[in-house]
């Protein structure tokens, strides 16, 4: 296999993979047999390798020392280390884009706030992203948005249907209703707060829900 042939093969493999991590297709703790993966996909164990350790970079796979690989479980502790990294990133975001903000800006995210009330519960999470990413354009921090977007839409995707099922949609919307005001008035120091207990309220509850989650599985699995 060339060069080019053998990397064509890794970017394959590795998107395979992490998406059938992120949807749930491999759950937490599946093992991932590199002999079992080079024959679904007609390559040799060397691209599988390396698509693995990528994806052990990426936090979606563990590698041990036996090289036996498996889906990654995904502890309350990380869950809620991920919060705080976004609600340091975010803050700061919004604090840089609310004196940079135009009517068009809260228009805009009064509009997908709108949206987020009525719509299906599989677009919640895209709406819910882009309204977030609405109210920190302004600050013009492509690098820090990146950020963000690789935590929503790579860490988070796995919890999908654990968050929704755990969701306060009214109260989540009406925290939304809140910054927007906050932002209206120029009030970074407000919004700033609101936001971060926004982030951080939810999140300290899923934490508690996913670490209550997992004791019943362990509990079951023991019986």
């Amino acid at each position: 296999m060339s060069e080019n042939n053998k990397q064509k093969a890794v970017l394959s493999v590795t998107e395979d993979i992490r998406a059938k991590i992120l949807d749930g297709t491999y759950p937490e703790g599946m093992a991932l047999s590199q002999v079992d993966i080079a024959s679904t996909y007609q390559v040799s164990r060397t691209p599988v390798r390396e698509a693995l350790q990528i994806l052990a970079g990426e936090e979606l796979v563990e590698i041990r020392d036996t090289g036996r690989a498996t889906v990654t479980t995904i502890s309350p502790e990380s869950f809620l280390e991920k919060c705080e990294l976004r609600a340091l990133i975010e803050v700061k975001l919004l604090e840089l884009s609310i004196p940079l903000m135009g009517t068009e800006d809260i228009a805009k995210a009064r509009e997908i706030n709108e949206s987020l009330k009525k719509c299906a519960p599989e677009e919640w999470t895209p709406l819910n992203y882009l309204f977030h990413e609405v109210l920190y354009k302004p600050a013009n921090r492509p690098l820090m948005q990146n950020v963000i977007k690789d935590l929503h839409h790579r860490h988070y995707a796995r919890l999908k249907s654990f968050i929704l099922s755990h969701r306060n949609t009214p109260r989540s919307l009406r925290e939304h209703d809140e910054l927007i005001d906050r932002c209206e008035r120029q009030d970074i120091e407000g919004a700033c707060y609101a936001l971060e207990s926004h982030i951080m309220m939810s999140a300290y509850a899923l934490a508690e829900q996913l670490k209550a989650q997992q004791l019943k599985r362990r509990q079951t699995a023991s019986l």
